[in-house]
Parts: C-alpha cells; sequence; structure tokens
C-alpha cells in the first residue's frame, strides 16, 4: 500500500451499508475509498430479503432493474400451526402486501451476496448509472462518477481527530493490509460499517445498550422436494411450541429459519455463549423435516450454507462522533432479530440517508448542521424497529395473545418501510401539512400514478424521484387554465433564481384523464 493517501471519505466495512454509502458518494463524484477486513468478499449466508421500500430506493439509484429479474418476487404470505399429534394445518393465507401502494408490490428475495455484487459491479464501472445524473450546479464544475474497488483484507489499527481549524483533512486513520504493510489515510469524515461488532464505533467510545435474548435461531439455504403447498411463499409455522419461517428465494432455493432450544445449542456454563458448533448441518435439517409434519421435506443436492443466529436487540446511543466527522451506519449502530427481515433493509435506507447528505455537505450546498439530521431520523427509526421486534419476540413466546403474523400484518407500512416517519427537524417542516393531508410530511411520498401530458404515459411520482442528489420539487397547479395558478407557477419558478440547477421541477396538473393502468 501507498505510505499515505487522502480522500474526502473513507469507508470502513463492505456490507450493505458501507456498498449503499460508497455508490452513492462515487456516483457524486465524491473521492473516497471502502475498505473491509475480509481476505475475501462474502459469498453466500446473510440477509436475503429487500423489502418495498428498499426496492424504491435501489430503483432511485437506478439498480433495481439489475436486481429483480434475478430474485424471487414474494406476494403472498401464509401462517401454519401444528395440533397435539404434530401435525400441522393452514390457518391463514393473504397478500403479503395488502393495502400497500407502490410500483413494487412484492419483496424481492435473493443473497446478500448477490446484492452487494451488484454494487461492487457498479462501483467499479465508474459509470453514470443514476438516471439524470448530468448537472452543473456550479458554473464551470462537473462531478463525473469514479470508479471505486473494495480494498480486501486491510483492517484499520488507529483512529484521530485534529483540529479543524489546522487542517483541511481531520481524520487521520492507520490501515494495514495482509501483508503488514501500513499506510496512514487522511480523510474529511469516516464512516463505520463493520457490523455488530464495529471497529470505528468502538474507537468513538459509543457501548451499544440493551441484551441478548433466550432466543437461538437456525437458518439453513436449501432446495427441496416436497409436497408442502406454500414453499413457494413467505410462511410462518409455529408446531409444539417451535417455530420456523419459510423464505422463497432465487433459482428454485429456499431459506428456512427455526427456532432453537437451549439443549439444542448448547451454552458456556461460564460465559453464556451459544456454542454454534453444537449445531450441525445435519441437525438443522432433520428439525425443518420435524416442524413442517405431515408434509414431506427432501432436500435436493448440498446446502448452500447454514448458520446460527442468537436475537439480540441493541441500540448505539450515538451515531456519530469525533466533532461530526465520524459515523456508524447500519448493525454498527443497531441489531435485532431477523422476524421482520429488516437488518439489509435497514442498513441500506440509513446508508443512503448519511450518503446523499454528505455529497451536500461536501460540496458546500449544505451546511454540516444537515448531517445530524442522519442521527435523529434514523435512530428513531432503529428505536421502533427494536420496539416492534420486541413484541413479536413476546408473541413467538406466548407472552401476549396473538401471532408473530399479527404483529407484522398491523405493523405492514412500517415493516414495509412505506409508513415510516421522520419527526421535525432542519429537513422537515409539519407547518404546511394542512395544505395537503393525503401527503405526511416526514414519510415517503406516496406513490400515485400520473400520465404526461406529451404522450399519455403513465409514470408513478417515484420515477420522478431519482437520486440525482438534487431536490425534487412537484408542484400541484390545480386548473393551469385559471390565471390565477399560472401565475403563481410563474412566480415560483422565477423565485428560484441561481438556484434554480440545483431542483427538478415537476408541474402535476388536475385535468380529466381516460382509464389507463400502470404496470411495471
Amino acid at each position: 500500500m501507498a505510505p499515505n493517501s487522502v480522500v474526502d471519505v473513507l469507508i470502513i466495512g463492505a456490507g450493505p451499508a458501507g456498498l449503499m454509502c460508497a455508490y452513492n458518494l462515487a456516483q457524486a463524484g465524491v473521492k473516497i475509498r471502502i475498505v473491509d477486513q475480509r481476505q475475501e468478499r462474502m459469498l453466500k449466508g446473510q440477509a436475503d430479503v429487500i423489502q418495498v421500500r428498499g426496492i424504491e430506493i435501489l430503483d432511485s439509484l437506478n439498480l433495481a432493474s439489475k436486481i429483480i429479474p434475478s430474485s424471487y418476487r414474494a406476494y403472498t404470505f401464509t401462517t401454519y400451526k401444528g395440533n397435539s399429534e404434530g401435525s400441522i394445518s393452514r390457518i391463514g393465507r393473504a397478500d403479503s402486501l395488502y393495502g400497500i401502494e407502490s410500483p413494487y408490490r412484492f419483496s424481492a428475495n435473493n443473497s446478500q451476496s448477490f446484492i452487494e455484487g451488484v454494487f461492487r459491479d457498479a462501483l467499479a464501472s465508474g459509470e453514470k448509472i443514476i438516471r439524470g445524473l448530468s448537472f452543473e450546479p456550479e458554473k464551470g464544475i462537473k462531478y463525473s462518477p469514479r470508479s471505486v474497488f473494495v480494498e480486501q483484507g486491510v483492517r484499520p489499527t488507529s483512529l484521530v481527530f485534529h483540529n479543524e481549524n489546522e487542517a483541511a483533512y481531520p481524520v487521520e486513520v492507520e490501515l494495514k493490509d495482509s501483508n503488514g504493510s501500513t499506510e496512514f489515510v487522511k480523510a474529511k469524515y469516516v464512516i463505520g460499517c463493520g457490523g455488530a461488532h464495529s471497529w470505528t464505533r468502538a474507537q468513538l467510545g459509543i457501548e451499544m445498550v440493551g441484551e441478548n435474548s433466550n432466543s437461538t435461531w437456525g437458518l439453513v439455504d436449501v432446495t427441496v422436494d416436497t409436497d408442502f403447498p406454500d414453499i413457494r411463499n413467505m410462511t410462518v409455522v409455529e408446531n409444539n411450541g417451535r417455530r420456523a419461517v419459510v423464505v422463497p428465494r432465487e433459482n428454485d432455493s429456499v431459506r428456512f429459519t427455526v427456532q432453537l432450544t437451549d439443549a439444542e445449542v448448547g451454552k458456556d456454563p461460564v460465559t453464556g455463549r451459544v456454542d454454534r458448533a453444537k449445531v450441525t448441518e445435519e441437525k438443522l435439517l432433520q428439525i425443518v423435516k420435524d416442524v413442517f409434519k405431515p408434509y414431506r421435506i427432501d432436500f435436493v443436492g448440498k446446502t448452500w450454507w447454514h448458520g446460527v443466529y442468537v436475537v439480540g436487540q441493541r441500540l448505539a446511543p450515538a451515531y456519530e462522533g469525533g466533532n461530526g466527522r465520524a459515523f456508524i451506519v447500519g448493525d454498527a449502530c443497531h441489531t435485532h432479530s431477523p422476524h421482520a427481515g429488516q437488518g439489509m433493509n435497514a442498513a441500506l435506507s440509513d446508508g443512503h440517508n448519511l450518503a446523499w447528505k454528505l455529497v451536500h455537505v461536501l460540496r458546500g450546498w449544505a451546511s454540516p448542521e444537515l448531517l445530524h439530521t442522519y442521527e435523529q431520523e434514523r435512530r428513531a427509526f432503529a428505536k421502533d424497529l427494536i420496539h416492534l421486534h420486541e413484541r413479536i419476540a413476546e408473541a413467538m413466546s406466548g407472552k401476549v395473545k396473538g401471532t408473530n403474523a399479527d404483529i407484522i400484518s398491523n405493523s405492514l407500512g412500517f415493516v414495509c418501510g412505506t409508513s415510516i416517519q421522520y419527526e421535525p427537524t432542519c429537513l422537515t417542516d409539519l407547518s404546511g401539512q394542512v395544505l395537503a393531508k393525503g401527503i405526511p410530511i416526514g414519510q415517503r411520498l406516496p406513490h400515485q400514478v400520473i400520465l404526461r401530458v406529451a404522450d399519455c404515459r403513465p409514470y408513478s411520482t417515484h420515477d420522478l424521484l431519482q437520486c440525482d442528489f438534487r431536490y425534487t420539487v412537484l408542484l400541484f397547479t390545480g386548473d393551469i387554465k385559471l390565471a390565477i395558478q399560472h401565475e403563481a407557477l410563474e412566480a415560483f419558478l422565477q423565485g428560484l433564481g441561481s438556484d434554480r440547477t440545483t431542483f427538478k421541477v415537476f408541474t402535476i396538473l388536475q385535468v380529466p384523464v381516460l382509464p389507463f393502468d400502470y404496470v411495471y
């Protein structure tokens, strides 16, 4: 490695959170590096569901089209319950996104490694991928996307913050590669995306608050031959006190997640840590067979991956440090159970939220105060998410009435990410809510089909929200034939003045139209 280097942003960790940050920043032309201590990238296991809001965000980055065709689209949610004889039967089957309005009314199920691969390929290309990313907000300056490669086998060993008044790059990180070579990287910002055991978080002195539950789960990715009728639907099973979840995956594969007993996992009498080695692949496969009786589950070919997950509900008290020069993202600042399929989705949204704000601050378009809204918005979400998982855990343990399926159904908008509510900040002003009651301020813009005047082509409102780092202004003009409406529109556009290049403006007219359909 070189003896030293200078970047705008150093990203530590190349999971979904780190790659989302890197992609956004690189597309905006920000000079970055992203390092990962693993010698090789992850190729199997981990998360596998992208919820509706996650797909919408990926679409705004022009990546959804690279992910959806290879993913399994899940539309239906079923529940099964066992009887006294240990046999299960279906007790419910429904639209898994009932009441959710989106261009993407499904979850996209695929391996985390595949999702990460899409990001890595996009980063390496150095091409302009985000639609509309060709603007010059400062005269004579054009920011072109950068080609970035993840540096594997590189780990940080020290983190120092210098006086901002004396250093243009106040963050200094020592890196060491697998050969033992070291270098010092100077940066304006550092982002810690190293997962639940985040090195960056430890250096900032931020300790996670929370605890492990007594719940341990086994996960196995396989291909099956079965007579179970809902093997291609998202399914929750409860049989003789044991719970299991079915996630249909790409290429006819399936992930089974099964609850494990203390006797099955074994715990160290001193540390209380779960002995993962005791949970063998063979044991997990047999548990799956037992839970789904009387249905036949035969495993075809090899097991793609298996693992053990100990549910820990923890939240970092702060998401930033180092005088606002360091941030933690994803599992580095919140951990929770996998039951609502939120891990990768939360990490992607965290990274997206922080990255665009960094772009604006680094380009001088916004004050550094903008960066504080990352913690304000995303930590509040994580707190609500952990509370949701606590309710699910109580239902699954029998402490409260209902099932985890009931709780997820009642919180569907939150689980899908379409009704997450951000509280007022310097970005969110609720005072104008009375003017548009159907567009909740602090939530994602509702999906609504609109027609382009030129050719009556149907669009979603989300098609107008490509993440090219400009603000989008939607002007609902009413009846534009009225002089007062037309004059108001002209006055608004003139009022933008020299800031016009940092905004995209769309006018949405209210006119009678013929019937139409919107099809993805």
